[in-house]
């Protein structure tokens, strides 16, 4: 495997000291009023050599390394994919390389968190809500900047980009009642993130006089497609007059479950029943109906966490809040004909 090419090679092809041309290459070859026209010779000659310096030195003495560690909730989750993507795209353009890694749930030190810190990231990026991987504290208490994209308990020294799901939900719901909807239900799990979304949604209904009803609010042990069709199944056997005419699902994937298992009973959305979703994940515009979704704004998101753990935004600590938007798609429509009547107590 051939090696890269090295300071001390192209001192030797120059004829020069090496510690000139890491000087020059370093920027600061005008402490020892070396040449301006030397200095560009020895930049070209680099650019012609395809040099590159290597990173675990210049760590060594001190340097940036100019990588991000990113610590990712879950990877099975099609959200946090997007939201990879836009953070890849703003490292590349920078000149940052990324170091991913997963969460282990219940594990204080997980061996890919001590492989992040073995490589020395310059600050670190939580891709989730709800939770605060132990690396994290390691890097602030050596003066790293860590930011968390996602909503939660504020951590001491954790700066936070967060959604607010508040004005979202008040958004969809404003919806639905726009459409005649009287009778919105909701279906996710007992995770921390999901019932936070299912109180927002109790609390927005509530301030809106919407009648409620509790099996309309569907809480699942587990977000398995098998959980998801029983919970349909038990819901839908009341019969359509006694269920709602709107479902809310705590997230995209979610509402896909839920279509499936309406579909199996022949229940068509959104003539017999409206569906909406929250984060608007690339494949919401792909279903059969399209979804409407509570679309997360994942690039501003990304874009103002990357700035934070890069300087741009100085060294404030916080939390930013960012606006959602109601992405409206095939997935509602109007009340059927008589439904906005039905106010079974």
């Amino acid at each position: 495997m051939k090696k890269g090419i090295t300071q001390k090679e192209i001192a030797r092809q120059l004829g020069i000291s090496q510690a000139l041309v890491s000087r020059a290459l370093g920027g600061t070859a005008g402490a020892i009023d070396a040449s301006p026209v030397t200095v560009e010779k020895i930049r070209r000659a680099a650019a012609h050599l395809n040099y590159s310096p290597n990173a675990a030195a210049l760590t060594l003495k001190g340097a940036p390394s100019r990588t991000l560690g990113v610590i990712v909730k879950n990877f099975d989750d099609p959200f946090f994919g997007h939201m990879i993507g836009v953070l890849q795209t703003l490292a590349r353009r920078q000149h940052y390389a990324l170091l991913l890694v997963g969460w282990e749930q219940g594990n204080s030190a997980s061996s890919e968190e001590m492989m992040l810190r073995k490589y020395q990231p310059d600050a670190l990026i939580v891709c989730g809500s709800d939770y605060c991987p132990p690396a994290a504290q390691a890097f602030l208490d050596a003066g790293k900047p860590v930011v968390q994209i996602g909503l939660g308990k504020v951590v001491r020294g954790v700066r936070q980009v967060a959604v607010d799901e508040v004005a979202g939900m008040k958004e969809l719901v404003g919806f639905l009642v726009e459409k005649g909807h009287l009778r919105i239900g909701y279906v996710g799990d007992a995770s921390v993130p999901q019932l936070r979304r299912e109180n927002c949604l109790r609390a927005t209904v509530k301030d809106k006089s919407l009648m409620v009803r509790p099996e309309w609010f569907v809480r699942l042990g587990e977000s398995s497609d098998r959980a998801v069709k029983e919970a349909m199944d038990h819901l839908m056997e009341q019969g359509m007059r006694h269920v709602p005419s709107a479902l809310i699902a705590a997230d995209d994937v979610m509402a896909q479950r839920v279509m499936r298992a309406l579909y199996d009973r022949g229940i068509r959305v959104p003539e017999e029943i409206s569906l909406a979703g929250i984060d608007d994940i690339p494949a919401a515009k792909m279903m059969i109906p399209a979804l409407t979704s509570i679309h997360q704004p994942v690039e501003e998101m990304v874009r103002q966490a990357f700035q934070w753990v890069t300087g741009v935004r100085g060294k404030e600590n916080g939390v930013m809040v960012v606006a959602p938007s109601l992405v409206i798609r095939e997935s509602c429509g109007p009340v059927r004909a008589g439904d906005d009547n039905r106010r079974t107590i």
